[in-house]
C-alpha cells in the first residue's frame, strides 16, 4: 500500500492568502455614498412617476357617488388617508401627447390642472390638480337643460350618478343666452362674491332666470369668454331679448369636464360649467382603477374605472359628418 496521502488531503504547497483587510471609509466618503443612494432612489422614483405610473388620492365630494373623497376637503390630510386612491398609467398620457393614441373618450375620468380662471384658483392663488369626468370632446355640441346633459342632441343617461339615490343633479340650465339683432348680447347667470371679494358664478335654475348680464361684463368674460366664443351659430328666428338654452361647440384640443356630483347642497362640483372647456395639454392622466382602500363599508372597493355605458350611446359630433 502506498504511503501517498489521499488526493483530498494533498496540499498545493502554496501559502494561504491572508484575509482581506476591512476598508475604512472616511466620513466624507460615507456621506457621499449615502447621498448617491438617495439620489439613485429619487431618480428611479421620478422616472416611474413621470413615465410609468402614478397614484392620486381623491379629496372632497365632487365625484360622488363614483369616487369617495374621504372626510371632505376641509381636512386634506384626513381626506387623503380615508378617500379613494386611483391608478394613473403615465405611459398612456405620454403616448397621447405624442399622438400615438387619440384623445380621451367621453366618460373617462381624468386628472387635470385647475384652470387659472376657476373660482378656486382666483380665491387661493393656487392651481392644484383635481379629478373630473370627460363629458364632451372637441367638436361635440353640448347643452344642459334642467340638469339633463345633452351631447350632440342626445340626452345622456345619468343613472350612473342617480342610481344610488345619493345625488340628484340640480335642475340648472346652461348656457342660457339672450340675443339682439342676431348677435349674442347677454348671459343669464348670477354672480356672488366671496368674503375676500372674488366673484363666482351661479347657474340659473330652469324656469327661474335672473336678468341677463351683458357679454362685455368683465366677470362674464373671465369665466365664460371662451364659451361665448364657442357657441353654435344662432338660428335665424332667434327672438330678441328672450333667454334660451343654446348649444356650445367644444373647441378642438379641449374637453368639457364635469364632476359626477352635480347637487350643490351636497358639495357639488366646480367644473366646465364655471370655467369652460379645459385644454388637453393640462390633463395629467386618466384614472383607470381604484386601488385603495380594497374595501369600503364591508363591500369590495378595488375596481376598474371604465366609462359608463351611457357614453357609448352618444352619436358622433356634427363635425364628424
Amino acid at each position: 500500500m502506498s504511503d501517498t496521502p489521499p488526493r483530498s488531503r494533498r496540499t498545493t504547497g502554496r501559502p494561504s492568502s491572508p484575509a482581506a483587510a476591512p476598508v475604512t471609509l472616511t466620513a466624507r466618503q460615507r456621506f457621499w455614498r449615502e447621498v448617491r443612494g438617495y439620489a439613485e432612489a429619487l431618480a428611479i422614483a421620478f422616472l416611474v412617476v413621470t413615465f410609468i405610473f402614478n397614484t392620486v388620492g381623491v379629496v372632497g365630494s365632487s365625484m360622488r357617488p363614483s369616487l369617495d373623497g374621504g372626510v371632505g376637503s376641509s381636512n386634506v390630510l384626513r381626506s387623503l388617508l380615508t378617500g379613494d386612491r386611483v391608478f394613473i398609467p403615465k405611459y398612456d398620457t405620454w403616448l397621447r401627447r405624442a399622438g400615438a393614441l387619440g384623445p380621451y373618450d367621453r366618460g373617462d375620468i381624468i386628472v387635470v390642472r385647475d384652470p387659472p380662471n376657476s373660482p378656486s384658483a382666483l380665491e387661493t392663488g393656487q392651481r392644484p390638480f383635481f379629478i373630473k369626468r370627460v363629458v364632451a370632446i372637441g367638436g361635440d355640441a353640448l347643452r344642459i337643460e334642467a340638469g339633463q346633459v345633452f351631447v350632440n342632441g342626445h340626452a345622456v343617461d345619468q343613472s350612473f350618478i342617480t342610481a344610488t339615490g345619493e345625488i340628484t343633479p340640480d335642475p340648472q340650465d346652461f348656457p342660457v343666452i339672450t340675443a339682439r339683432g342676431g348677435r349674442v348680447d347677454g348671459l343669464v347667470v348670477r354672480f356672488g362674491v366671496t368674503p375676500s371679494g372674488t366673484a363666482f358664478p351661479d347657474l340659473p335654475v330652469s324656469g327661474f332666470y335672473p336678468a341677463p348680464v351683458p357679454v362685455d361684463d368683465p366677470r362674464v368674460q373671465l369665466y365664460y369668454g371662451a364659451i361665448l366664443d364657442s357657441l353654435a351659430p344662432l338660428p335665424d328666428d332667434v327672438p330678441d331679448g328672450t333667454p334660451f338654452v343654446h348649444d356650445l361647440i367644444v373647441p378642438d384640443g379641449h374637453y368639457f369636464i364635469m364632476g359626477d356630483n352635480r347637487q350643490r347642497a351636497r358639495g357639488g362640483s366646480e367644473d366646465s360649467r364655471v370655467f369652460g372647456p379645459v385644454r388637453a395639454l393640462t390633463v395629467a392622466g386618466k384614472a383607470t382603477a381604484i386601488i385603495w382602500p380594497p374595501q369600503r363599508d364591508g363591500e369590495w372597493n378595488w375596481r376598474v374605472l371604465a366609462p359608463p355605458a351611457a357614453f357609448d350611446e352618444i352619436p358622433p359630433s356634427p363635425r364628424a359628418h
